[in-house]
């Protein structure tokens, strides 16, 4: 097969997930609309179509829709330690089990019912997220839904992983990671990114917590509680996503039209974050991250402004606007310099952290784009992550502490193959 017929097969398994996927979160929607419950048959049937889409995502080619089948039972997985974890929004726990069958160990995360309702919506379609993304080396791998026989109880189950980068990070005593490091972080994250992208998936809560440090130092981004596809009919309506320090000037205005370009700016703030031991930008509600973040990029002018699609806030970003002029002159501020300065990050480095973090959405990196910039092309080790793997000295005792650490802190725990370049302590 020549590279044009991989390139349109290619493309054709990304259109294909990207259509099940926003026919699926449709699909719950619909229900969730409707008010009409999701029956465990239903469940099993859709569940049959998440199975599907991940086939799809992990093996290249389309597969048809199976109508019926039986759905995983709980009661197949064995809980093995305490959990891993739980998440404030969503309400999810995660806990580390092991496959009776095969012995696999995976990470089981389910949700609470609130108010004596089910979730059962819910967990459909994270799970149905979770499964798109299927087939990349830095997104989690997903496995299955399960369910508690005669119960309305299900569970996300995907491979497990290691600790969360917050506990490991955690671990280092709030040290920064060298330049060298975060770049090969940074690899990882944007292709997982772009891989997202590419299916239609706007992940929206990316930060350390949700994104999972594996053997070897392989990084995966986990967590799609909060994710919505831009292809969806109706999506629901949501609160802004994920911690405010990670969240993108759009979603603080309530712009509901945001797309991809938020995960840019939370991977920026990810990057930030590596290189200084702490976030940028650091709010204590959407106005005041808002003032954060122009205190240090600058407040943006008229057009940068109205190109967010402001729903709040805009007489106060006038008055910061009037102040900065006062002080500064004309055009905006950017002090991202003497946040990050040259001792710590290279010029083709902040290239590529400014263009992360551009408060105007039109001039801001996508991330397949962020991928091209010449900081990612000339490594000093000359290869990609991928495709090595490095044995680090104390890596062993940095698995196991951040993972004791993981147990009360990390978000979620899911799956990983690839053992690319170790992360250095």
């Amino acid at each position: 097969m020549s590279a044009a017929e991989v390139e349109t097969v290619a493309a054709s398994v990304t259109d294909t997930v990207a259509a099940r996927l926003a026919a699926i979160c449709d699909m719950i929607q619909g229900h969730r609309a409707s008010g009409t419950p999701i029956s465990a048959r239903r469940a099993a049937a859709i569940s049959a179509m998440i199975d599907d889409v991940a086939a799809t995502a992990a093996e290249g080619r389309p597969r048809a829709f199976r109508q019926k089948r039986r759905m995983a039972s709980a009661r197949g997985y064995k809980q093995e330690g305490r959990r891993l974890g739980q998440q404030g929004g969503s309400g999810g726990v995660v806990v580390m089990a092991r496959h009776r069958a095969t012995g696999r160990a995976v990470a089981v995360k389910s949700l609470h019912r609130r108010s004596g309702g089910s979730y059962v919506g819910d967990v459909l379609r994270e799970a149905c997220f979770t499964a798109a993304g299927g087939g990349h080396p830095s997104l989690v791998t997903f496995r299955t839904v399960a369910r508690k026989p005669s119960t309305t109880d299900y569970s996300i189950v995907t491979d497990y992983v290691g600790p969360s980068l917050r506990a490991v990070m955690g671990d280092r005593g709030g040290r920064p990671f060298p330049e060298a490091e975060v770049r090969r972080i940074m690899r990882q994250l944007l292709a997982g990114a772009a891989a997202m992208h590419g299916r239609g998936i706007v992940h929206r809560d990316v930060r350390p917590d949700n994104i999972l440090v594996g053997d070897g130092g392989a990084v995966k981004i986990c967590n799609y509680g909060a994710a919505k596809s831009m292809a969806e009919k109706d999506p629901p309506c949501y609160d802004p996503a994920g911690t405010c320090v990670y969240v993108a000037p759009e979603v603080l205005v309530k712009n509901a039209d945001h797309g991809e370009l938020v995960d840019s700016w939370s991977l920026g703030c990810v990057m930030a974050e590596l290189l200084t031991g702490k976030p940028p930008f650091a709010g204590e509600d959407e106005a005041h991250q808002l003032f954060k973040i122009f205190d240090v990029v600058g407040v943006p002018c008229r057009r940068a402004w109205q190109a967010l699609k402001p729903q709040v806030h805009d007489d106060k970003v006038q008055l910061w606007r009037a102040r900065q002029h006062r002080r500064v002159g004309l055009g905006p501020r950017n002090r991202l310099h003497e946040l990050i300065p040259e001792e710590t990050l290279s010029g083709e480095g902040f290239q590529v952290l400014k263009g992360l973090l551009s408060c105007d959405p039109e001039k801001r990196l996508t991330t397949a784009t962020a991928l091209q910039c010449p900081w990612f092309t000339e490594d000093d080790d000359d290869a990609p992550v991928s495709g090595r793997i490095i044995t680090v000295s104390k890596i062993g005792s940095m698995a196991s502490k951040s993972l004791l650490l993981a147990m009360s802190s990390i978000g979620c725990a899911l799956a990983g193959l690839l053992r690319p370049k170790a992360l250095r302590l």
